[in-house]
């Protein structure tokens, strides 16, 4: 499931129509076997029937459970495929029968379950899986141990590992039915034998079904049918592009700020998302007057933010003017439930000249609940670089001033008088704009003291005479002040959408080039060389290659010292930061951060700042995120890249070698038939009959290995097309048997028949193909004087022919015996070509069968063809 946003309403409507194309998944979900899951969805398989809906089991265990059987009893159920398995049969969900019953829902229990060897798919999770991209609705049941990622936090509790897992990702768009029950009553049907026999229930109380663990696992199933409704939710919303504030699921936001409180802040926030077991995102503001705090301040805010990065927060950095609106449209943004938020101790002054950010959260978080924490100082208002020359700023500001006096005054007479005390305000405009904030206020001072002396009566004097001119002296000054004041805040919007744009395109520019490279160093030299440039460090690139580190991208640094090596390592074994300003392995000159992909850890970046202080600035820490992620994507499609050659270069091998093979069988098949016509026509008699009979014999061996070439061009080509007739098996058995010279007296095999087979529909030339196969290969590697025997079998849905010889057997990891050129040392399947194994399995599966081998009982091993009686069965596999 595709969980990012959608981009556009394009895109939007796009998805929409691939989720109308696919099933729904709706998962059972329970603490245990024995709450009643199998019996909540057949009662709702029963009530979707009722309306009329075409419901189907596919398959449903009622563990014997006479209630669970009564509720069954109504549903059409179609029939179990059954598997041979090393001399039993399986019963296993028939894949093939519900996708062409095609229901409206179709039950399919215990979603976990692993299928037994043979089935189409190895996992249950699987069938299922092709049933909604079908565009069946499933249902289906699922204990909580059995999710992937709580894996490991049940086996921490429980202390069992449970080996069937399904991963999270086919359950991301599945609606979750909780299906709960308190561990008293569970242990009360356990105990009163309702869930296991009286013997295995006995030997479940006393392990895994205590009432502690009972309890815990109850939790972890709230916990996960509750996330998944609200991740539902979100999805939906950002599918939709509805608006609204929706908050299901717990969410925290946490403003960080540069005062000393901040890290009292975080650490609240932390304890809230524990109790909560909630998400929690720190972020920074940046307004103008953030980014032109002080050293001191800038480094309690990089080491504020340092601290909720390692206590697990998500970080993220807005620029924006409006500090606490900002806030409230990212928690909107984040569908959080809750905004902290630090609050010093003020006077009723200080938040009346600046105002309080708690204060204007408070008032604008509608529907959010907002924390204030109370801190134990006062911060101090943040400190803005000073400048070295206070006069600065006011003789700035008298300069245009002074110029737009000058021209007035020189063109008095020209100039309208009721004209002038506008003309002022063009340098105070100017002063806001281009300078700061103070010098624009100093404009308008110098602006209103200017007017005054200048321009009226009695001139050249700050007295004024008239009444009129009193007012427009107070209102001169008071709208340069607000126009300065007005102007300096377009000034920091610019400021702030310049930097936002220059970020953008830094990280534009850095991915430009990172894709342009498809070099391992020369991509490591150049996100170097972007990185150190961008963040002003240096930075190397850090990967092992066995036990060894190996430094790539910067020059300068070819090794590590102890310390630092240690740091990198650790990097690299747990995926953690570390290094300087990280808390793990402090003294470490260098810092290192982990390049984590979708394939695993790709190596680790280190970064290193000469002089002292932090190595990340607090205002590059969102900028450092996303770099290590461009990063680690460059070298994933590094890797992608280098895989894909593999794979072609394998390809076109693999491809001239079978256009190689099938040239020369092709070439040979003329001059050996010959050959072999010659062979037969030579009397057997007399001094050299065994050299003539050895002559005959490795002739047909000969045409038969060139056949296997042939027949493996024609399977590499994709150019088998079975031709199904109705036909005997004996009669089959029989063609082989003549083929291999092994239907006369004296031949080493012997067969067996069961007279209740039927005739059954298939492609005679391949089966009889696959079974001389099958034949040769036990002829050839089992003893001379023991005999190989060919029996046929029949059960309800399948034929089953056997060929069993006593040779040695076959070793214990001969799962790859018929891969393509497979030949197994060390057992009695070495020798030859290697291919009659895989052409067998080949032209088996075309038919529509299987192919299995296993050891026998007593020594030798078994090859087993099953072959489907339903003649519907093969005509769809073909299709």
């Amino acid at each position: 499931m595709n969980t990012s946003r959608p981009a556009n309403d394009a895109e939007r409507f796009l998805r929409l129509a691939q989720r109308g194309e696919r099933g729904r998944l709706t998962v059972y979900l329970g603490m245990a076997p024995g709450v009643g899951k199998t019996y909540r969805m057949l009662q709702e398989a029963a009530r979707k029937r009722a309306e009329g809906k075409d419901v189907v089991v596919g398959i449903a265990e009622t563990h014997g459970r006479s209630e669970t059987a009564t509720l069954l009893e109504p549903l059409a159920v179609l029939p179990r495929k059954s598997i041979r398995y090393e001399g039993h049969t399986l019963e296993e969900f028939d894949i093939d029968a519900a996708l062409e019953r095609r229901p409206d829902l179709i039950l399919v229990d215990e979603l976990a379950h692993s299928n037994a060897p043979g089935s189409r798919h190895p996992k249950r999770w699987q069938d299922v899986a092709e049933l909604l991209v079908a565009g069946i609705d499933v249902a289906t049941t699922l204990n909580i141990q059995h999710i992937e990622s709580l894996n490991d936090v049940v086996a921490g509790f429980t202390h069992v590992r449970v080996r069937e897992t399904v991963p999270d990702s086919i359950l991301a768009s599945a609606e979750i039915i909780l299906v709960d029950l308190p561990p008293e009553a569970l242990i009360e049907r356990l105990t009163a034998g309702k869930v296991y026999l009286p013997e295995t229930a006995g030997r479940a109380l006393a392990n895994f079904f205590t009432l502690p663990k009972l309890a815990a696992l109850r939790e972890l199933a709230l916990r996960f049918a509750a996330g998944s409704v609200d991740r539902r939710l979100l999805d939906e919303l950002a599918l939709t592009g509805a608006e609204g504030d929706f908050t299901v699921g717990e969410r925290l936001l946490v403003a960080i700020s540069a005062g000393k409180g901040g890290a009292q802040v975080v650490r609240h926030a932390k304890r809230l998302a524990d109790l909560a077991h909630a998400p929690w995102t720190a972020v920074v503001v940046e307004s103008g007057g953030a980014r032109s705090i002080a050293g001191q301040q800038r480094e309690q805010l990089a080491e504020n933010l340092a601290l909720a990065s390692s206590l697990g927060a998500s970080l993220l950095t807005v620029a924006a003017t409006d500090v606490a609106q900002a806030l409230v449209d990212e928690a909107r943004n984040l569908r959080a439930s809750q905004i902290v938020i630090g609050k010093s101790r003020r006077s009723r002054w200080f938040e009346w000249r600046h105002g309080s950010v708690a204060q204007d959260v408070i008032r604008k978080a509608r529907g959010v609940a907002v924390h204030v924490v109370p801190l134990d100082e006062a911060d101090e208002k943040p400190a803005q670089d000073r400048d070295a020359n206070p006069w600065q700023a006011p003789l700035l500001a008298l300069v245009p001033v002074a110029i737009a006096v000058a021209v007035l005054f020189a063109a008095e007479g020209l100039v309208p008088p009721a004209v002038i005390d506008m003309a002022l305000l063009v340098p105070v405009i100017a002063a806001a704009v281009l300078l700061r904030t103070s010098a624009g206020l100093w404009a308008a001072l110098w602006a209103a003291l200017a007017y005054n002396y200048f321009f009226t009566t009695p001139r050249f004097t700050l007295l004024i005479s008239d009444s009129a001119n009193v007012v427009t002296f107070v209102v001169l000054a008071l709208v340069a002040m607000i126009i300065g004041a007005l102007a300096s805040r377009v000034r920091r919007q610019a400021e702030t959408s310049a930097g936002v744009a220059r970020l953008n395109a830094s990280l534009a520019r850095y991915a430009g080039l990172l894709g342009g490279i498809s070099d391992r160093d020369e991509t490591a030299r150049v996100a170097c060389r972007e990185i150190g440039a961008l963040l002003d460090v240096e930075a190397v690139i850090v990967a092992r290659e066995g036990e060894r580190l190996v430094l790539r991208g910067n020059e300068g640094y070819t090794a590590l010292d102890t310390v630092d090596e240690a740091a990198a390592r650790w990097t690299l074994e747990q995926a953690v930061p570390t290094g300087r300003d990280t808390g793990t392995l402090n003294a470490s000159d260098w810092q290192f951060h982990p390049l984590k992909t979708s394939l695993g850890l790709m190596g680790a970046l280190g970064l290193a700042r000469r002089e002292q202080g932090r190595v990340i600035r607090a205002d590059d820490a969102t900028l450092l995120a996303s770099l290590l992620d461009q990063t680690a994507l460059a070298h994933e499609r590094l890797v992608l890249e280098e895989e894909a050659r593999q794979v072609g270069t394998l390809r076109e091998r693999d491809r001239l070698r079978g256009a190689l093979l099938g040239s020369i069988a092709h070439d040979l098949k003329t001059p050996l038939t010959a050959v072999i016509a010659a062979a037969e026509a030579i009397p057997d008699k007399g001094i050299y009959a065994e050299e003539v009979r050895i002559a005959r014999s490795e002739a047909r061996r000969l045409q038969r290995f060139l056949g296997d070439l042939l027949e493996a061009s024609r399977i590499e080509d994709g150019g088998i097309e079975p031709r199904p007739e109705t036909v005997d098996l004996t009669d089959i058995v029989a063609a082989v048997l003549r083929d291999l010279r092994q239907s006369e007296s004296g031949g080493r095999v012997v067969t067996r028949v069961d007279p209740a087979c039927p005739l059954i529909s298939t492609d005679p030339v391949l089966l009889r193909h696959a079974l001389i196969n099958l034949l040769d290969n036990a002829l050839k590697f089992s003893p001379e004087e023991r005999p190989i025997e060919v029996a046929l079998e029949c059960d309800d849905t399948s034929a089953i022919c056997r060929v069993l010889d006593r040779g040695p057997g076959l070793p214990a990891d001969h799962e790859a015996l018929f891969d393509r050129f497979e030949r197994l040392e060390g057992s009695d399947r070495v020798g030859g070509s290697g291919l009659g194994l895989w052409i067998a399995r080949n032209f088996v599966e075309a038919l529509g069968g299987t192919i299995a081998a296993s050891n026998r009982a007593g020594g030798g091993a078994e090859f087993a063809i099953a072959l489907p009686l339903d003649p519907g069965a093969e005509s769809e596999v073909h299709a």
